[in-house]
């Protein structure tokens, strides 16, 4: 039963079953949507808040752990400097896509949509790492370079956002980001003295959370300036079941493998709209801008010594942009705040939308090229024949 229960999870059902359901219910019944996840429960707290600036801070510490275990030597990111193609990777899937929707939107669209060249920059973390788990498992090192490759996407979108979609209202002010440093410096002080429980590294945290909230900064990402401090493993091939950072994610793992259900409820309720020449824009932005930016970037930097581990195939690294290409909630969100008009952030955001279709794309990509868990499915296909 444990074993199901696990393998739910990791097969990300609750996030597709979340998803679905935003979307049924959304289109049916957008009112009693709308007043579940945006209704004040209490004192300006709202559902969405919950999931996207509470829930969401667990996620990412997930996503810390895996980048911390890769870190280490034997990982799939050790030696450090194979990052660089990573953040590279991350600013090719950054550059292309806002230089492709102004070509296109130059030819087709209008004037009142240039705004919005910030939409297909977007990587949705939570839903490409699920199709990527689909295609490669989460111990292949082209999830581990997605993973990175998809946090520096969102830290990207985030300055972005800072910087050309402010809003009016709540002005970014960076000297809350102070208490990022105050938060690393507790956790520092944390590992110095031993101290192996982490719940204690969770309380370092709260500083961090405050600061990037107050700063105007999404406040989800507050654990990563702390996880990379809690006791680990001094190897990638050594696991220490007692360190900190082994509990924190074998106690963790479940509770965000399945409160990604209420994420997929709280992000994905778009009524669908009629759709304009902006939405094929966008769509068009995000499958090649992505795949050809990331793939284009990462061969670049290779030119200058900065290679990415050697197990990833050029194939892989195609299929890692198709995967990356997946914008959704981070590109609903800047559609909204991007056009003021209703029904050009509508068109917008279903552009967003249907960018869960790159997803797919990869995965049948994958299966018709044998690359990552379709690759050994084929072998002993061909073993048992």
């Amino acid at each position: 039963m444990q074993s199901i229960f696990q393998k739910i999870g990791n097969l990300s059902l609750p996030l597709i079953t979340g998803i679905v359901a935003a979307l049924i219910w959304a289109n049916i019944d957008s009112a009693s949507y709308d007043r579940l996840i945006y209704g004040e429960i209490f004192r300006g707290v709202s559902l969405h808040f919950l999931i996207n600036d509470v829930f969401l801070v667990f996620f990412f510490a997930q996503m810390g752990v895996e980048i911390v275990r890769g870190a280490t030597p034997g990982g799939n990111l050790y030696p450090l400097k194979n990052t660089i193609g990573n953040l590279f990777g991350a600013l090719g899937g950054v550059l292309l896509p806002a230089g492709i929707f102004f070509l296109l939107n130059g030819f087709w669209g209008l004037p009142a949509y240039t705004h919005g060249w910030a939409v297909p920059t977007a990587t949705d973390v939570a839903v490409s790492l699920l199709f990527a788990q689909i295609i490669f498992g989460i111990r292949h090192p082209a999830y581990t370079f997605l993973l990175l490759l998809a946090v520096a996407d969102d830290i990207a979108g985030l300055v972005i956002i800072a910087l050309f979609y402010p809003t009016p209202d709540q002005p970014v002010q960076p000297l809350w980001l102070l208490l990022t440093v105050v938060s690393v410096v507790l956790a520092f002080l944390l590992r110095r003295r031993r101290v192996r429980r982490y719940a204690f590294y969770l309380l370092a945290g709260i500083p961090a959370w405050f600061g990037l909230h107050e700063a105007g900064v999404h406040a989800s990402l507050a654990l990563i300036f702390v996880v990379p401090f809690m006791p680990h493993e001094v190897d990638a091939k050594h696991t220490d079941k007692d360190a900190t950072l082994v509990k924190f994610e074998h106690d963790f793992k479940p509770i965000v493998d399945y409160g990604l259900f209420f994420f997929g409820l709280g992000n994905a309720g778009v009524v669908f709209a009629n759709v304009s020449v902006l939405t094929l824009i966008i769509f068009i932005s995000l499958l090649v801008g992505k795949t050809a930016g990331i793939f284009a970037m990462v061969k670049l930097i290779g030119l200058f010594g900065f290679r990415i581990n050697k197990k990833i195939a050029d194939t892989d690294l195609l299929l890692i942009g198709l995967t990356a290409g997946v914008g959704l909630t981070v590109s609903l969100f800047i559609a909204e705040i991007a056009y003021p008009d209703h029904s050009v952030a509508e068109a917008a955001k279903m552009g967003a939308l249907f960018s869960l279709g790159n997803g797919f794309i990869a995965i049948t990509a994958a299966a018709l090229l044998h690359r990552g868990r379709f690759a050994r499915r084929q072998t002993l296909f061909a073993e048992r024949k």
